[in-house]
C-alpha cells in the first residue's frame, strides 16, 4: 500500500484531533508522601465541588447515574490525623443498588504528609444511586476526583499511547551513487522481528515436540521456564544437582534466538521449598542457599536476561524467618555479583490483579523495593505476576501509573486468567489485560503463564493438544497481528523519499529501480538493507543508495 505523507503519519501519533472530543487519560501518579496535596486530576471530574459525608468509620461520596461499562478513574489524597499509629492501609470501595466492589484502590496513609490513592472501577450494571466509600481511620482527604471514560474513549486513549511509545516514524531517502534522489523507486519494507518482548512460559514438554516448538517460535520472542529452574526441580534430593532438563530447554531457546527469564532462585512459600531444605538447621541452611545461588548463577551466567531472586517475598517468609530479615538483601547482593548483566526482579502476585490483598498492595510493593534499594541491593526490575480473576482495567492502569514513577522496567511476568471462567470469557479478559499492559509506557515486557504440561496448563491454555488455538490463543494471534507492521510497499516521491510509521523492531528494506537509471537500460537495480526502530520521538532517517 502507498503510505500517506509524513505530516499525516505524524498526526496518527496524536490522539488530540478534531475527531476526538473526549477526556484524555491523566497518567499522573505519586508514590512519595508529600507535604501538600496536588490538585485534583481532571479538575475533580464528577467529584468537583463535592464534599464527603462522614459516617461512623467511613467517609462517603454519594453518586448518581453511573453508566454500565464505563471506566471510572478515581484518585484522592489522604493524610492520617490519628496520633495512635504512624501509618495505616486505607481502602476505597463502591456500593450500588445491585452490587459492590470491595476494593477500587488502596493507599498507605501516613501522619504529617499526604499520600496518593489511584484506582477505579467498572460497573456491570447501571446505577441511579451509589456510594463511594473510603475506610476512615481518622484521616483528612483532598483533591478527590472521579472521571468517566466510555469504552471508545478508553480504547482511543490506549491507541494514542501505543502510537506514542510502541511506534516510530521513518523517512527513507533513495538516491543514486551520485546522491541524486530517485523518484518512483519501489520500496518494500518487512518487519522481521519485534522489539517489545512478548512471550510465554514453557515446560519440559516442549523438548522434542516439533509442533509445540514451531507454534511457539512463530509467535514469541521471550520465554520463561515454568518449573524447571526452581530449586525443587534441580536438587530434589540434597546434593543431587541436575540441570539436564533446563539445559535442553535452554538449547531450544538459544537456537531460536529467544530471550529467557530466570525463574526463580528462591521461593519464600514454604510449600515450594525442597523438603530436605525445610529440615536444615540455620547453619546448614546458610550453606545450602550459598551453594544453590553460586551453582545456579555460575552455570547460567549471562544466559538469562532476568532473575526472579526471591519469589513472593511479600506473602511468605520461609528464608527470612530462618536466616534473618536481611536474607533477601543478601540474596540480591550475591546474585548481582554472580551475574552483573542480569536484571534482578521482585516478583509478586496480587499487586496489579487486585487491591483486596493487604500483603501486596502497590504501596507495600514500593515500600519493600525501596527498603532493599536503601540496603544497597542492585535490583532493577518490577515483576508483576498477573494471575487474574475478572480484571479491573482501571485499577490495573492506576497501579501501573504509580509503579512507573519509580522509572524501573515493569514486566507482567505470569499473565493468565482463572480457569473458573470458560474459554471465551478467559479470552475476553485476557485481551483486556494485554491491551492495558501493551499500551502502558511503563511496561517493558509481557509473559503469559500458559505452558502446556502433560495435556494441561496452570490456569489458561492457548492451544489444545494438537496445537490448535483455543479462544485465548486466537486472541493472542489477533493482537500480535495488530501490534506488528507486517509488510509495507510503495514508491518514492519526487524527492526520492518514502515514509511510514512502524512498530519498534527490526526491518528488512528492499529498494528496486526498474531498468536502472541514467542513459540506458542496465537491468533492475536492487538494494537490500536492514533498519532498526527503537524508542524515540524524532523521525528516523534512513538512506539507501543504488
Amino acid at each position: 500500500m502507498v503510505m500517506a505523507p509524513l505530516l499525516l503519519l505524524f498526526l496518527t501519533l496524536n490522539l488530540v484531533s478534531s475527531s476526538y472530543d473526549g477526556p484524555l487519560y491523566d497518567s499522573t501518579a505519586y508514590t512519595e508522601c508529600k507535604s501538600q496535596p496536588e490538585n485534583a486530576l481532571y479538575g475533580g471530574g464528577l467529584l468537583k465541588d463535592r464534599h464527603p459525608v462522614f459516617e461512623k468509620d467511613l467517609l462517603l461520596f454519594k453518586l448518581e447515574n453511573l453508566t454500565q461499562g464505563y471506566k471510572y478513574c478515581f484518585s484522592i489524597w489522604i493524610k492520617m490525623e490519628s496520633a495512635t499509629a504512624a501509618s495505616a492501609l486505607v481502602r476505597a470501595s463502591i456500593v450500588t443498588e445491585e452490587t459492590s466492589i470491595d476494593c477500587i484502590g488502596t493507599v498507605i496513609a501516613k501522619q504529617g504528609c499526604w499520600s496518593f490513592l489511584k484506582g477505579g472501577f467498572v460497573l456491570s450494571s447501571p446505577s441511579n444511586s451509589s456510594t463511594l466509600r473510603i475506610q476512615n481511620v481518622d484521616i483528612a482527604v483532598a483533591g478527590a476526583s472521579l472521571q468517566p471514560f466510555s469504552d471508545e474513549q478508553w480504547r482511543l486513549n490506549q491507541e494514542a499511547k501505543i502510537n506514542e511509545v510502541r511506534k516510530r516514524a521513518v523517512m527513507i531517502h533513495v538516491s543514486n551513487k551520485h546522491g541524486v534522489p530517485l523518484q518512483n523507486a519501489e520500496v518494500r519494507i518487512e518487519q522481521v522481528s519485534r522489539e517489545f518482548p512478548f512471550g510465554s512460559a514453557i515446560a519440559e514438554s516442549i523438548i522434542g515436540n516439533a509442533a509445540y516448538q514451531k507454534w511457539f517460535v512463530e509467535r514469541f520472542n521471550v520465554a520463561v521456564f515454568e518449573n524447571e529452574l526452581k530449586w525443587n526441580a534441580t536438587e530434589f534430593l540434597q546434593g543431587e544437582v541436575n540441570y539436564t532438563v533446563a539445559d535442553r530447554m535452554l538449547e531450544f531457546v538459544r537456537a531460536n534466538q529467544i530471550m529467557a527469564r530466570g525463574h526463580n532462585i528462591f521461593w519464600e512459600d514454604p510449600k515450594f521449598v525442597p523438603r530436605w531444605v525445610s529440615k536444615l538447621s540455620r547453619a546448614e541452611l546458610e550453606s545450602a542457599v550459598a551453594s544453590r545461588i553460586d551453582g545456579l548463577m555460575s552455570k547460567y551466567r549471562e544466559q538469562f536476561i532476568h532473575w526472579d531472586v526471591n519469589n513472593e517475598m511479600l506473602h511468605f517468609d520461609f528464608y527470612e524467618d530462618r536466616l534473618g530479615s536481611d536474607a533477601t538483601l543478601r540474596f540480591f547482593e550475591t546474585a548481582h555479583r554472580a551475574d552483573p548483566l542480569a536484571t534482578l526482579f521482585m516478583n509478586e502476585f496480587n499487586v496489579v490483579e487486585t487491591c483486596s490483598d493487604g500483603k501486596s498492595t502497590v504501596d507495600t510493593y514500593v515500600s519493600r523495593l525501596r527498603e532493599l534499594k536503601l540496603g544497597g541491593v542492585s535490583m532493577d526490575g518490577i515483576g508483576l505476576q498477573g494471575h487474574f480473576g475478572q480484571p479491573n482495567p482501571v485499577l490495573m492502569r492506576g497501579i501501573l501509573d504509580k509503579l512507573a514513577t519509580l522509572r524501573l522496567p515493569i514486566w507482567l511476568t505470569e499473565v493468565d486468567i482463572s480457569s473458573r471462567f470458560g474459554n471465551e470469557t478467559q479470552a475476553a479478559y485476557l485481551e483486556e489485560v494485554l491491551r492495558e499492559g501493551f499500551s502502558h509506557p511503563g511496561v517493558d515486557g509481557i509473559i503469559l503463564w500458559a505452558a502446556r504440561r502433560r495435556g494441561r496448563c496452570y490456569q489458561m491454555c492457548l492451544t489444545d493438544d494438537e496445537m490448535g488455538n483455543l479462544p485465548a490463543g486466537v486472541t493472542v494471534d489477533r493482537l500480535l497481528e495488530e501490534w506488528g507492521t507486517g509488510v509495507v510497499e510503495g514508491k518514492t516521491d519526487e524527492h526520492g523519499a518514502f515514509s511510514f510509521v512502524g512498530f519498534l523492531g527490526e526491518y528488512k528494506v528492499e529498494v528496486k529501480v526498474k531498468g536502472g537509471y541514467g542513459g540506458g537500460r542496465v537491468g533492475d537495480l536492487i538494494s537490500t538493507a536492514f533498519l532498526s526502530l527503537s524508542r524515540g520521538r524524532e523521525t528516523r532517517s534512513f538512506n539507501v543508495q543504488l
